[in-house]
């Protein structure tokens, strides 16, 4: 699972303490797993024991298993209520308000899902708010393909930028997806189109899309891949970092007929997707000082619209007293 250190322009926790923010969360989320892992097998005890009632040595077993869990979960618990960073127990909560662990589904893979979704939504949190400031989370990005894809089907040795705002030159810049590796950056374009299409990629302005006997004019993605490669590329430079991008326009649902000659960009589409992300997936190195530099580098310069926690506490409060049903 990356971690999804800046969504748009809102506040990130990563953008206050990058050295800090990564390990704190792949390890509420792996204490996360024991616990709801834990407390879902003693959940499965539990149910055999209510169909074999009669079964006095089955009966004896179950409990003794019951117990160990039991006891392992007491641990746990025991473990949260001594935090003392109030971070810390905020971290725990955010991923325990959504949970709806009397009803844990029947399955562990069912559960491995159950825990993704969970998860998800405490990063959502991470990426639109910190301990000083909260911004209003869009309620698209709850359900966002890519989002979602990026944040759950990639592991924890990857940083995510979702289409964060730049301040340059006193102006903000929007640009598109960069995931942050141990070993590079990616610039990634989303390349939309329909199951059959088929993008003739040319290194002029326009791309020609081809879907069913028609010939559309796209504009190509090499102007927006330009535009972000421009303003990683001068924003790490001055910051006197050195670290290989890479480009990438994304297709999944497409084919690319690349015809462009010398061009240091990855085409990936509907033929080699699978192969790329299974890639993306195995990469084996563990995050790297470089990697941490290099986002610190770029979340410095990321722009931020956010009320601070206590305006927005009152802003909440006053909106309950007029709706007592909220």
């Amino acid at each position: 699972m990356a971690h999804l250190i800046k969504l748009e322009d809102y506040s990130s926790r990563y953008q206050y303490d990058m050295n800090r923010y990564p390990s704190q969360f792949t390890r509420m989320k792996r204490e996360r797993w024991y616990y709801v892992k834990s407390q879902w097998q003693q959940q499965q005890v539990e149910n055999k024991r209510e169909h074999q009632m009669n079964d006095e040595v089955e009966d004896d077993w179950f409990e003794e298993q019951s117990n160990i869990f039991s006891q392992a979960l007491n641990r746990v618990r025991a473990f949260y209520q001594k935090r003392t960073s109030p971070f810390e127990r905020e971290a725990d909560l955010v991923v325990k308000e959504t949970s709806s662990e009397a009803n844990l589904p029947p399955t562990l893979e069912a559960l491995r899902e159950h825990f993704l979704e969970e998860i998800f939504q405490s990063q959502l949190r991470w990426a639109s708010s910190s301990l000083v400031d909260v911004s209003t989370l869009h309620p698209r990005y709850q359900y966002d393909e890519w989002l979602r894809f990026f944040a759950l089907r990639l592991p924890d040795n990857y940083f995510l930028m979702y289409k964060p705002v730049f301040f340059i030159k006193n102006a903000p810049i929007e640009l598109e997806i960069m995931l942050i590796s141990p070993t590079e950056l990616s610039c990634i374009t989303i390349l939309e189109g329909q199951e059959h299409s088929v993008f003739e990629a040319t290194s002029e302005r326009f791309w020609i899309e081809y879907v069913d006997k028609t010939r559309k004019k796209r504009l190509s993605p090499f102007v927006s891949l330009g535009h972000m490669t421009g303003v990683v590329s001068q924003l790490m430079k001055d910051a006197n970092l050195s670290f290989p991008i890479r480009k990438v326009v994304l297709a999944p649902m497409s084919v690319i007929d690349n015809k462009v000659q010398g061009a240091k960009v990855d085409f990936v589409d509907k033929r080699n997707f699978q192969a790329w992300h299974e890639k993306l997936q195995r990469h084996p190195s563990p995050l790297k000082k470089d990697q941490v530099l290099t986002a610190q580098a770029l979340l410095k310069h990321c722009h931020i619209v956010a009320s601070s926690r206590e305006e927005a506490d009152e802003e909440s409060s006053g909106a309950d007293r007029e709706n007592p049903l909220n």
